[in-house]
């Protein structure tokens, strides 16, 4: 601040005539003090700037939403919890939806006879009923089909296309149906089996009078 105030007052000295040097002390310090003031007003104001660009949050890059029908690392936010997954199982893919299909790629290190025990287990103790099943155990697969109210699914099981010492998990599930019963309209039922007793006897008289 004392070396601003000299600057100031050593301008304000070169600036002047012969005969302003003579003038009182006194205007000579008000001007100085006025050409101080200016400088401390532009100084502030700078330092002012400054600080409010540094105190301004950084921009953040933009994030896109999901989207739910493209494929993901993560369960569908309506999957089925009643259909069994093997213990540490990796999700490897979701696939797209396909209206009401879902299918979803697992890896494991579990060999094919401990995947096909767990699931056989797993889907009886669920109440799932098992429609077919296809095991080939040189190639190392399995394929189930299996049910249970108005779902169909299959979980099917092969050796991983990258590292063969993994088994790939591909469970494939349609979802139930929706459709209220109420809301279906009603299946009619006749009592009535064949011709009833007028019918028969007119027929028969009507045979009769044919042969007389």
């Amino acid at each position: 601040m004392r070396s601003l105030l000299f600057l100031a007052l050593m301008l304000n000295q070169k600036s002047l005539t012969p005969r302003a040097r003579a003038m009182p002390t006194r205007l000579t310090f008000i001007a100085a003090v006025a050409a101080l003031a200016v400088l401390i007003a532009v100084t502030a104001g700078a330092c002012e700037r400054a600080g409010q660009k540094a105190d301004l949050p950084a921009p953040q890059p933009e994030q896109k939403a999901k989207n739910p029908f493209e494929p993901t690392k993560d369960l569908p936010p309506d999957f089925v919890n009643s259909l069994p997954i093997y213990p540490g199982a990796q999700i490897e893919q979701v696939h797209k939806p396909k209206g009401a299909m879902r299918q979803i790629e697992f890896s494991t290190k579990a060999s094919l006879a401990e995947l096909v025990d767990f699931y056989k287990t797993q889907l009886k103790q669920r109440g799932f009923r098992i429609t077919s099943a296809l095991i080939m155990a040189a190639r190392r697969t399995w394929s189930c089909d299996f049910q249970k109210e108005r779902m169909q699914a299959r979980v099917l099981l092969y050796p991983h296309d990258h590292d063969k010492s993994l088994m790939t998990i591909n469970l494939m599930y349609e979802l139930p149906s929706t459709v209220d019963p109420e809301l279906m309209e009603p299946v009619e039922n006749f009592d009535v089996v064949g011709p009833g007793e007028y019918v028969q006897k007119t027929t028969t008289q009507q045979d009769k009078v044919k042969r007389n």
